[in-house]
């Protein structure tokens, strides 16, 4: 999504993700529980305001996290259960962190709004050790191969990604698919729920 449209949303993001009943980020740390350890270094990939991985400190990971926007990482910030925030745009620039630095990965809420996920898939590669979890969402369509753009009631066009796509990203990057999960949120309207996601949890080999 812009960067310009999380500035204006930074101080009332997690209102307004309680406001769509979306709790992916729920789903992601239910799910990724049983293979991380108190003390592992976790990475969050578009941390926002920290919802993804504040449950991950809560139970004693070391959470580092990038976003493209300076005002989500402040709101992060004030919460106090981050190791290290940075300003980074994985889309344009690697990720800042030395190779094998990492316990775990995960990016949730933010792969809809990536056309190619080449690149980062890569990147988490590189930054990830082994065994290590990668644990993400996307929006997902069976009637393409790859990628579409569709639009949406917000005016911010999100892409959907093919679970062929996918596989094939796991398969060069050397990681296994361990779970996946269907989950549908609501749209912009704040009472159907016609958004659909896939939490997938995946691990290096």
């Amino acid at each position: 999504m812009n960067k310009f449209v999380y500035k204006e949303l930074a101080s009332q993001y997690d209102k307004e993700v309680k406001a769509y009943d979306s709790y992916g980020y729920d789903v992601i740390f239910g799910m990724s529980f049983e293979f991380v350890s108190s003390n592992e270094k976790l990475l969050d990939i578009g941390i926002g305001t920290g919802l993804s991985s504040r449950q991950f400190a809560k139970i004693g990971l070391k959470v580092y996290g990038l976003d493209t926007s300076q005002e989500m990482l402040a709101a992060c910030q004030s919460k106090s259960f981050t190791k290290a925030l940075t300003l980074c745009d994985i889309t344009q620039e690697p990720i800042p962190y030395n190779d094998r630095y990492f316990d775990h990965v995960i990016c949730c809420g933010v792969l809809h709004f990536v056309s190619d996920l080449n690149r980062l898939f890569s990147e988490v590669k590189r930054v990830i050790r082994k065994k290590g979890i990668f644990a993400f969402t996307i929006a997902p369509q069976e009637t393409a191969v790859g990628f579409i753009e569709e639009p949406t009631a917000w005016g911010v066009p999100i892409f959907k990604h093919s679970f062929g796509y996918i596989m094939d990203l796991l398969r060069k990057n050397g990681l296994e698919l361990l779970k996946e999960q269907r989950l549908l949120i609501k749209g912009a309207d704040k009472l159907n729920y016609d958004m659909l996601f896939s939490a997938l949890i995946c691990r290096g080999q």
